[in-house]
């Protein structure tokens, strides 16, 4: 049900359009998921710093706010705070707005909010953050905003992020009962999909791992300038690298596999400040799991844990494709459970109590 007041600010394109200019993925479909609830009276979308020059966008689901300034160099900053004073001009009194992370795009109408329009309500939906070791940047800033916020819905549970008004969600789906297909058979097929770099994947490690266990495939989807996989693919017949795929096709891969990895480095901070989509995607298509970092936001669902430890790792394959397929699938078509935790109905719920207590 649509809040008449509710406003949320994020990044966001057209499904034909993510790709073109150079837009996550996972960003955009957590976005489209949570839309599709209904639960917002006005969507607005702005585009990260590296996206300049643009065609016109027209979408009944969001409004574009993209200032033609970003084109010239000298200029691209002022751009970005005038696109937020567009907004910051749109939002009416006494609304709820919700953003998308908190960072340079929007940190300014997030201030402007809070000191011109006090009757306004700020919350932020805090899915990617990583903090600063040492000294003082940007992060700092936005870090102490973010604790500013009214209310927060985090996916992780860092304990960086106050407490107060917080709620956890690791993550939402769309509101639509699209039927995954189920695995009713096992096969040694690996998908690592996303972001292929050190801390997120530990790209160089799995492909270490993989070239030890011929009986293993590996798919891997995502960009990467790292010349490492290239490497791999050419000696390795059980490695296949596919590059970005359209999104139907990226389907149709993890519908044929069975087991999503998510090689995180559990020591690396930022990977305890987020929660990566990829899990909830493929519990939704009814995936094995396989993790290199414990979760307690899936305490509710059965996953595979394995080491980070190149040697450890291979065992712990090893030792998990050797099980008897009974009990592998013990870990698969969990679907169910997962439209039931991450409903857009079970977001409203939270950002109602959250809204709620603000008052």
């Amino acid at each position: 049900m649509v809040n008449n007041k509710r406003i949320f600010i994020t990044t966001l394109l057209p499904e034909n359009k993510i790709a073109k200019y150079g837009l996550s993925f996972a960003a955009c479909n957590f976005s489209f998921n949570l839309i599709s609830g209904n639960l917002f009276s006005k969507v607005y979308s702005i585009m990260p710093l590296f996206v300049k020059k643009m065609e016109e966008i027209n979408d009944s689901r969001f409004e574009l706010i993209h200032s033609k300034l970003r084109t010239n160099n000298f200029l691209k900053i002022i751009a970005i705070f005038i696109e937020q004073w567009i907004i910051f001009k749109q939002i009416p009194k006494d609304s709820s707005v919700w953003f998308y992370n908190l960072n340079s795009i929007n940190a300014l109408l997030f201030i402007l909010l809070k000191i011109f329009k006090s009757s306004v309500k700020t919350n932020i939906i805090v899915l990617d953050f990583t903090p600063i070791k040492k000294g003082f940047g940007l992060n700092s800033i936005y870090l102490k905003l973010i604790n500013k916020a009214d209310g927060r819905i985090c996916l992780a549970n860092s304990s960086i992020f106050k407490t107060n008004n917080s709620v956890i969600l690791p993550g939402v789906v769309p509101n639509r009962m699209t039927e995954n297909p189920e695995i009713k058979k096992i096969n040694n097929q690996f998908l690592l999909s996303g972001v292929l770099n050190e801390n997120i994947s530990q790209i160089s490690l799995i492909l270490k791992v993989f070239s030890k266990l011929p009986n293993c495939v590996l798919h891997i989807t995502g960009k990467s300038n790292n010349e490492i996989i290239e490497k791999y693919t050419s000696k390795y017949n059980n490695i296949i690298y596919h590059k970005q795929l359209p999104y139907n096709e990226y389907i149709i891969l993890l519908h044929s596999i069975t087991y999503q990895l998510s090689t995180r480095n559990p020591n690396c901070l930022e990977n305890q400040c987020n929660f990566p989509s990829k899990i909830i995607e493929a519990l939704l298509h009814n995936r094995i799991i396989i993790s290199t970092i414990h979760y307690e936001q899936l305490k509710d669902f059965k996953y595979i844990e394995i080491s980070s430890d190149e040697t450890k790792m291979t065992k712990d394959i090893i030792n998990l494709i050797s099980l008897e397929e009974n009990k592998i699938l013990d870990f698969a078509n969990q679907s169910s459970l997962v439209k039931k935790l991450f409903s857009t109905k079970e977001w409203e719920i939270k950002m109602n109590y959250i809204e709620s207590s603000n008052k």
